[in-house]
């Protein structure tokens, strides 16, 4: 069922700005706007209304292309790693978050198939492999595996400061990571140091995470992915969050609306094809079908729903607080007024 103009007609919206271009972002990971594009969805959807949709991957304007991190682009929806999205939120952009995604993928800290370290509690005094990324806005890399490392240490009674965290540094594009350039190279450079003994164990994630365990022969210590508390398996990927700058919110809020019906319309759709999903997840990710079940796990396709549930929004303000912890971020800010549920609630009416 398509989402049309007529419908949202029977609304009284506010409507005190002509819209003809919205743009879109989304990470290189499973996500329902990767779906929706795929499917093209979005295109039809925004065709009826003669609305150009734009991604800013095609984009040869650096300015265009660095908002998948800064969110500087009005008119955008972003769908993605959480940490970027947050930093932008602390410098001062003027986003709301719409939606929040949760698909549980791979996370693993790993060591050596020879290493004589087979238990967390092993890693106390041990050298762990963290990425620095010299020229980033935000490091979502070293915050990325930060997270899931200290989350590893945590669960063994162990601290941060109980290892010692060896940076293994890179100078990396901005904007490569964000256009899959890098994707399947991901954590090939820690891997490499763990190889040459220089560090004993790293943290890796996603099917990029999983191919590099098995390119190496490495062994996993603990997958985060499974566990019970969803709060432990909290990192830039879950939960993701959907923003878009507050003037389309407040502006435009049919239009959200409509963009989120399309997201929702997907994950629906995701649920019974779940072989053409894990098409669509490789693609993605740069991997085969086969090595994106093995990472994102067989319930990945009915996982792509948006919610503003009470876990998912209690998982944003962790990662929010861990982030100002830690020191990717400078400036504190209220989770709860960064979230703005009423194009969601508007999206489930459009789909009754």
């Amino acid at each position: 069922m398509t989402v049309t103009t007529e419908r949202l007609a029977t609304r009284e919206f506010e409507k005190s700005s002509s819209v003809d271009e919205l743009w879109y972002t989304r990470c290189p990971v499973p996500t329902a706007s990767g779906i929706a594009l795929d499917l093209g969805l979005l295109r039809d959807e925004f065709a009826t209304s003669g609305i150009v949709l734009r991604s800013i991957r095609d984009s040869e304007d650096p300015r265009v292309n660095i908002s998948h991190f800064d969110h500087s682009l009005p008119g955008l929806f972003r769908e993605g790693g959480n940490i970027p999205a947050i930093w932008a939120r602390s410098e001062g952009r003027d986003t709301v978050t719409v939606a929040l995604t949760w698909i549980d993928e791979y996370q693993a800290i790993v060591v050596r198939a020879d290493s004589d370290i087979h238990s967390l509690a092993d890693l106390r005094g041990r050298r762990i492999g963290l990425p620095r990324q010299d020229g980033q806005r935000v490091d979502f890399a070293r915050a990325m595996s930060l997270r899931g490392i200290e989350t590893g240490l945590g669960i063994a009674g162990l601290h941060l400061a109980d290892s010692e965290l060896v940076d293994i540094t890179s100078d990396q594009p901005t904007f490569a990571v964000a256009a899959g350039v890098a994707n399947g190279r991901f954590h090939e450079l820690e891997a490499a140091a763990l190889a040459r003994g220089e560090v004993d164990a790293i943290y890796v994630k996603g099917a990029p995470g999983l191919g590099t365990v098995g390119t190496h022969g490495l062994r996993s210590l603990i997958n985060l992915a499974e566990q019970d508390d969803p709060l432990l398996r909290v990192n830039n990927g879950n939960p993701r969050p959907v923003t878009v700058d507050r003037r389309t919110a407040l502006e435009r809020p049919d239009l959200v609306a409509r963009y989120l019906a399309v997201l929702l319309r997907a994950s629906h759709w995701a649920q019974g094809h779940p072989a053409e999903v894990f098409d669509i997840i490789g693609k993605e990710v740069g991997r085969s079908a086969d090595e994106a079940r093995a990472a994102y796990g067989s319930a990945a396709p009915r996982s792509f729903g948006l919610d503003l549930s009470d876990v998912r929004k209690r998982g944003l303000a962790s990662q929010k607080d861990f982030l100002l912890r830690h020191g990717f971020i400078v400036r504190d800010f209220d989770v709860a007024g960064w979230i703005n549920p009423e194009p969601l609630a508007l999206a489930h009416e459009l789909l009754k």
